[in-house]
């Protein structure tokens, strides 16, 4: 049977990702266009992740949440600020990313 809690953990993600990429466009949240993107972001964010809690295991979701909301955001300023990771940076997200395929495809919790 399908886990409908990675649907919300991804929209979690997802909203995550957006609400942190924008912050730096608020200029201090003195622009109210992007601030309240950034506020309704996070408001989805957390809602979902709350939702995808309540059928995942608190430590698997959250630190899934973490880990591809590290990678997505780096992604996100690479496109947006034109921000480049350096090659420490690159693997220590392959790390994340290996371990979160790792924790989905063998853990049983």
């Amino acid at each position: 049977m399908f886990n409908f809690g990675f649907l919300w953990l991804a929209l979690s993600i997802g909203s995550e990702i957006t609400g942190t990429s924008m912050i730096k466009k608020t200029h201090g949240f003195s622009k109210p266009g992007p601030s309240l993107l950034v506020i309704g972001a996070y408001a989805l964010c957390y809602f979902a992740l709350t939702r995808a809690m309540s059928t995942i295991p608190v430590g698997v979701a959250y630190s899934l949440w973490c880990g591809f909301g590290i990678v997505g955001v780096t992604v996100c300023s690479m496109i947006l600020y034109r921000q480049k990771p350096d090659l420490p940076a690159i693997i220590a997200m392959l790390l994340i990313i290996s371990g979160g395929i790792v924790m989905n495809m063998f853990s049983g919790t």
